[in-house]
Formats: structure tokens, sequence, C-alpha cells
């Protein structure tokens, strides 16, 4: 016999009236990390809060990813938590819908300058130290220049908020279901 769930006494929140307004800076094209297929990505800015959030959009090879929003700070923070970088690092940052979402936001890293791969790995990177990445989108907030209409402006579903980036992923015993994975128990 199931249990009954008691009706919730909590005031809903309507999410779509309290997230902000997304103006769309850039839309732009990379290849994955492989190179097998090709990956499209916006960067977006919260013109109230000034912050830059990034976002998958398609990827021409047909894996799952995530389409939500991510803030560049976050990925900041979850990329100078250590060295080498790998896509592992910034999977705290997704709510677990796709074990690609990572490994693509890398790739798109890689694209705008953000990071680089180590000599000789093509799977792990380091963080560049002088991009031009933040001047390039200071210029594209400061223009009045509107992407087309269907991509000015965007209402997003931002992601719940980060897990620790700086866990110590090493850690985990083998066989053991990461925290950011739900388990199911079976009857």
């Amino acid at each position: 016999m199931a249990a009954q769930r008691k009706p919730s006494t909590a005031t809903p929140v309507d999410h779509a009236s309290t997230a902000p307004t997304f103006r769309i800076l850039k839309k732009a094209q990379c290849p994955t990390i492989s190179g097998k297929s090709d990956l499209t990505y916006n960067i977006a800015c919260d013109p109230a809060a000034k912050g830059l959030f990034v976002r998958l959009t398609a990827a021409s090879g047909g894996g799952f990813f995530s389409n939500e929003w991510v803030a560049l700070k976050d990925i900041q923070q979850a990329l100078r938590s250590g060295s080498p970088i790998s896509a592992i690092r910034l999977m705290p940052l997704f709510r677990g819908q796709s074990v690609n979402t990572p490994g693509f936001l890398l790739a798109v890293l890689a694209a705008e300058g953000l990071i680089r791969p180590l000599p000789g790995k093509q799977r792990v990177h380091e963080l560049v130290q002088n991009s031009d990445f933040q001047a390039r989108m200071e210029k594209l907030i400061a223009s009045t220049a509107n992407l087309p209409d269907d991509a000015a402006k965007t209402k997003p579903q931002l992601p719940a908020k980060p897990k620790a980036v700086n866990a110590d992923l090493s850690k985990r015993k083998p066989g053991r279901p990461s925290a950011n994975k739900p388990t199911t128990k079976k009857a």
C-alpha cells in the first residue's frame, strides 16, 4: 500500500515572474572535445545583476544534454578549485540530467578561450590566465545591437544551486553512487 502525501501548505512560487530576463549576447558553435560533432551554445547576461550565463542549445551528434543556464561565476569557481581540469570538475553545476553536459561545457569553455588542453592531452585542460573573454563580453554588453528576435531575450530556467564544486572526487569509493545521482530501490 502506497503512502499518501499530505497536501503542501507552502505558498507556491511563480518562477516565471521571478526569473530574470536574460539578454543573449552570443549564439555560437564549436566542436566537441573529441571533434566528432558540433555544439551550439548561448552566452547571455542578466542586465540587472550584470552576471554572465552559458547554456547549450544543440548537439549535432544527437547526444543528450541539459540546456539549463549556468552562471559564469559558478563555472569559474569550479575551474579554480584545482588543476588539471576535466569534465568531472563541472558535474556539480548540473542537475545530473546527462553525463554529456559537463564535457560539452568544457568544449564551449575551450572555444571561448577560458581553458586550453594540456600538451599531449585531449580531455585534460588548464585555465588560461590572461583570457580576453571578459573584455569581449563587456563589449557585447555595451553594444546596443540585438540578436534576431527569437533569441534576443529569454526567461531562463536556472539550475539548482550548485553542489560543492570543490569536493575531492578522487576520494569517492568505486561502486558507490554519486551524491548528485538519485538512487532507486526496487520493491
